[in-house]
């Protein structure tokens, strides 16, 4: 599955901003026009579950809507929804990514499940560069958790259901782009976060440790 994501972005180009050079570069790397899919990927989100730590490579899509920042220091909001990703089988994955942590883990699922705080900042106009935070919940799906997790979890529960994690609060990704939309940005974890179940904020199960992001146009 290859991850798509639709991006709208409506730039408003004062008239006395139109003709300078710092400008003129800003709306270039700003052209959004026929530009419709990103790809969202992360080359290995690292969870720390019971005893033991994995490393799971995703693919996926997010939808992303706002304003470009024209000037320094202006910040725009940015709406970001239906964030959805999946690990990478060990079929399509390469031999370096497929790991028999990953394997034993099945097919993980991460998917946003509450409304995402997301603004884009110009810090600099020329060449032009932006920091964008993005603060979501994330629900994390687990078909083969490790051993005695899904007991700790729900002692009597359907072991061929897939275990359901949250965010106990939600994760901060920090992005540093060159343009907007996102070519090739990167994003990284402020923070680690702890996971809980879906129906128990009060119990700790695991951690996300890291959570490395890549958007790029396709």
């Amino acid at each position: 599955m290859t991850g798509v994501v639709a991006l709208t972005v409506t730039p408003a180009v004062p008239a006395a901003l139109a003709t300078s050079p710092a400008t003129s570069q800003v709306e270039e790397s700003s052209s959004t026009k026929g530009i419709e899919e990103l790809a969202f990927a992360s080359s290995g989100m690292e969870l720390k579950l019971g005893d033991g730590n994995f490393v799971i490579p995703l693919t996926g899509s997010v939808i992303m809507e706002g304003e470009l920042p024209l000037t320094p220091g202006q910040t725009t909001s940015i709406d970001i929804r239906n964030l959805k990703a999946h690990s990478i089988s060990p079929e399509d994955a390469s031999p370096r990514r497929s790991s028999p942590t990953q394997r034993d883990l099945g097919r993980v699922r991460v998917e946003q499940n509450t409304d995402a705080n997301s603004s884009l900042t110009m810090i600099r106009q020329f060449p032009p560069r932006f920091v964008q935070p993005l603060v979501t919940g994330l629900e994390i799906s687990i078909e083969n958790p490790p051993e005695g997790l899904r007991e700790q979890v729900d002692p009597r529960g359907t072991r061929q259901e897939p275990l359901v994690l949250t965010t106990k609060k939600p994760i901060e990704l920090v992005g540093r782009l060159e343009s907007f939309p996102p070519r090739g940005a990167k994003y990284e974890p402020r923070e680690p976060v702890e996971l809980v179940p879906e129906d128990d904020s009060s119990t700790t199960i695991g951690r996300i440790l890291d959570l490395p992001v890549t958007i790029d146009v396709l």
